[in-house]
């Protein structure tokens, strides 16, 4: 499944046309003043009619997936996002509309006349994309935003790797499946959601490396973090959750657990997992261990990095998801 968004063709914002145009303008020739004047418009129209293309094929917001909506609404307002698309379709059909004209009048015109029609054309046709451009080159930066996302199938079995900052997602998800995402020592390194697939006798199975989330409110956590929220709560499937027990964790034991309980209340299955294991301080890990009881959860203890335990992990994973191998 492609990201709908792939297919959108993205015109360039309103200035850069103007520009382009006042470029080529003089390159345009014709047989007759008359000819040459209308080549010049019709180029325009040309230009103009790439935005009212691109409104109509941006994908209808009531017909996409619930992850693919929330994804466009942490860019931009859904409402404005609408207001936008009218505006760009509005200025391109009223300007096309005056290009047409004026290509009609400079048909009927005396020839020397047709230089004066074209500027009046062109001057009427830049003052509205100058007017409206705010709207226009907002949708054109939204979209250039929403066509770099990884292409998510939400009708894939799938597992979501989820967590704190720096616990190994990344080099989980590389070791489960297809995807190489970046992997540094250093909080936020995966800025956005990253797709991998594990392949077995015909089956795909997604898995998704998410952005670290803080634990704090989601009023203060920042348009990194709502990715990985956005994951979490839209897309169906086993979500694996990473403690980090080592002494160098981003969050304290009582915040991971406190953001591993607001995983929990998306009512999806979860997984947790205890990530370096090789490398865990003893208080850390006990609390942690101490909380997964007391629940009376199943866990993993792995090393992402070494790959203890991973063998094991995946093993449950692909059959909760009904997946032999």
């Amino acid at each position: 499944m492609l990201n709908p968004f792939d297919k959108v063709k993205v015109p360039a914002k309103a200035d850069d046309t103007i520009r382009i145009m006042l470029h080529r303008l003089p390159k345009i020739n014709g047989n007759t003043p008359k000819d040459r004047e209308i080549r010049r418009l019709m180029e325009y129209y040309q230009r103009i009619e790439k935005y009212y293309d691109f409104v109509l094929s941006f994908p209808k917001i009531d017909e996409l997936h619930p992850f693919y909506v929330e994804s466009i609404n942490i860019l931009i307002d859904i409402n404005k996002l609408k207001v936008d698309l009218y505006i760009t379709k509005k200025t391109s059909l009223v300007s096309m509309r005056i290009l047409k004209k004026y290509m009609e009048e400079i048909r009927r015109s005396d020839s020397r006349e047709s230089n004066k029609l074209m500027r009046e054309a062109f001057g009427r046709v830049s003052s509205l994309l100058r007017k409206y451009r705010k709207y226009i080159d907002e949708i054109i930066d939204v979209t250039v935003q929403l066509k770099k996302m990884k292409a998510i199938d939400p009708t894939l079995p799938t597992i979501i790797v989820s967590g704190p900052p720096n616990v190994g997602k990344s080099t989980l998800v590389s070791r489960l499946s297809t995807a190489k995402p970046e992997v540094a020592n250093y909080p936020f390194t995966t800025k956005e959601i990253h797709v991998g697939h594990i392949i077995i006798n015909d089956n795909y199975v997604q898995v998704i490396d998410t952005p670290g989330i803080l634990d704090r409110p989601n009023e203060k956590r920042n348009k990194i973090e709502a990715k990985a929220i956005n994951a979490l709560k839209n897309l169906d499937g086993i979500i694996v959750y990473m403690f980090d027990p080592s002494i160098s964790s981003i969050l304290t034991v009582d915040e991971q657990i406190h953001l591993f309980e607001e995983i929990l209340t998306f009512k999806k299955v979860v997984i947790p997992v205890i990530n370096k294991i090789d490398d865990k301080d003893i208080n850390n890990y006990d609390s942690i261990v101490k909380e997964l009881s007391r629940r009376s959860m199943k866990w993993y203890e792995i090393s992402a990095e070494s790959g203890l335990g991973l063998e094991e992990l995946k093993k449950d994973l692909l059959n909760r998801l009904n997946i032999s191998r």
